[in-house]
This record gives structure tokens, sequence and C-alpha cells, in this order.
């Protein structure tokens, strides 16, 4: 017998070691998912029974706990005038916030990618500078500057757009950097110029095509940036989807908890299809990027 097959008495196989080593590891990782889903779970649980079930809190009791459930506040919120006026709003921002997005940082993307490999880490730094402001530093210092400069630019909802624009910069930029480094856009360029193509050519038919799962991404996850956008709004005075959801809730709090939820779920909905495009397109999301 090999010195290789022989195993003290007693003590276990390095095999059996990491074995267990990994089932520990496991182990660990499902417990803190299942906290993790514990700990975002059981509040949106609380706030469904609160918006939908009409037992006081006083009065509930595991025989109670499945009875008096009805959407007939949902409904009650869904009839309200202002709801679709400020939806609209919210709507319209975040389609205008989406193409200065595209138009501001898609040409810088697809330069860094090309033509200056070296831009890319200045350009994630300078993408992810509007978070590093806090919004009512950044709102009170363009709405002095603007004040007196132009104070219609003020006064008028569209001026949430380039916030709006500003405070997506992070995701879209690294959406779209994904994109392009996973279609090998160097190539497909000096293949598309070689064939006589201008760069406009090149951008509109060879690159924006490729990239379209990851423009997607970047516009699904602006949109819902802009529409649970809050700060802003609320500094500039100015009434979006997310104002109205905190006026309506102390008007209705029922009402407006149900509607408040009604949106979180669209938004998953809507973020979870976004990823299933992505992986379909042979893009993964990890914790670090797409």
């Amino acid at each position: 017998m090999s010195a290789a097959g022989l195993t003290t008495p007693g003590r276990p196989s390095p095999a059996g070691r990491r074995r267990r080593g990994t089932t520990g590891a496991e182990l660990a990782r499902w417990g803190f998912l299942l906290a993790l889903g514990l700990f975002f779970l059981l509040p949106q649980l609380a706030m469904a029974r609160f918006a939908f079930q009409n037992i006081p809190v006083a009065t509930l009791t595991l025989g109670t706990l499945t009875d008096s459930w009805s959407l007939r506040r949902l409904g009650e919120a869904l009839t309200e005038p202002g709801l679709w006026e400020a939806a609209q709003v919210s709507v319209t921002l975040a389609v205008l916030a989406i193409v200065l997005n595209l138009a501001l940082l898609l040409p810088l993307a697809v330069l860094a990618e090309i033509r200056a490999p070296r831009l890319r880490p200045v350009l994630t730094g300078v993408t992810l500078l509007p978070w590093v402001i806090p919004p009512i530093a950044l709102v009170v210092g363009v709405a002095a500057t603007f004040r007196t400069i132009a104070p219609w630019f003020l006064s008028s909802t569209l001026s949430l757009v380039p916030f709006y624009a500003l405070w997506a910069m992070p995701f879209t930029y690294r959406a779209l950097d994904a994109g392009l480094r996973a279609i090998n856009a160097r190539t497909l360029v000096e293949a598309a110029q070689s064939l006589g193509a201008s760069m406009p050519t090149v951008l509109l038919r060879v690159i924006v095509p490729n990239m379209s799962a990851s423009i997607v991404a970047a516009s699904g996850l602006t949109a819902a940036t802009v529409l649970g956008e809050f700060a802003f709004a609320s500094l500039l005075l100015k009434e979006t989807l997310p104002t109205y959801l905190v006026v309506y809730q102390r008007q209705a709090p029922q009402a407006g908890m149900a509607l408040a939820l009604a949106l979180l779920l669209l938004t998953t909905l809507a973020l979870g299809a976004v990823v299933q495009l992505l992986r379909r397109r042979g893009l993964g999301v990890t914790t670090t990027g797409i």
C-alpha cells in the first residue's frame, strides 16, 4: 500500500475536511440569504396586511389572519385623478432622462472603449460624483445659480431632467461599458471602418444594434431610479409620483400603502424582466456590476 493511501486513525482525510468546509460555507450562505430575505419580506408583509386587511391589529389572531382581505383600497387609489397626472409627469421625466443619459454617455463610452481605454477609470469616477454630493447640496447650489440667470428653468417641471440624468449616471455608464466589452466593440468598429463606414454610421448601425440588451438595461435602471426618486422633486417643489404618494398616504393611509406596494411590485417585475433579457443576451449580473 502506498503512503498516499494511508490516513492517521481518528483524523478525517483531506477530502472529508474539504467536504465539511464546503457544507459549512453553503449553510452559512443560505442562512445569510434567508436572514436577508426575511429582513426585506417581513416589512412588506406588514404593509400588505395594513393595506389590504380590514381587521385592526388589536383584534388580529391566528384564526383571523386570512380573513377580510380586499383590494378595495387599491381600487380607490387607482380612481384618483391626481395619481395619473403625477404618473404621466414621472414617465415623461424618465423618458427624457433616459434620452439625455444615452446621448451623453454612449458616445463617451464608445470613445473610451475604442480610442482611449485609459479614460475608462476617469469616466467611472466622474459618473460616481453625483452620488458623492448630497441631493440637497446639489439642488441648493444649482437653484442659487439659475434663480438669477434663468428663473424659467426652475419653474418648469423639466428642470428635474438634468438632476435625474446625473443621479442615474452610475447605472447607465456601467451597463453601457459592460455591453461594449461583451460585444468586443473595438473589433466591430475596425471591421466596419475597413469597409468604408463613417463613425456615425458605425455608432448607429453597428454598435447600437449589438448593444440593445445593455441599452435596455440602462434604460430600465434609469426609469426605476426616476420613478422612485423623492428628494429632488420635493426640494424643487414639483409634483411627481413619489411626492404624490407621500401626500396621498397622509390623506388615505391604507389606500396609499396599497398603491405603494403595487408600484413596488411593478418595479420589481420590470427589473426582473431586464435581468432576464441580459441573461438571454449573455450578460450576467454580479455584485460589482453588469
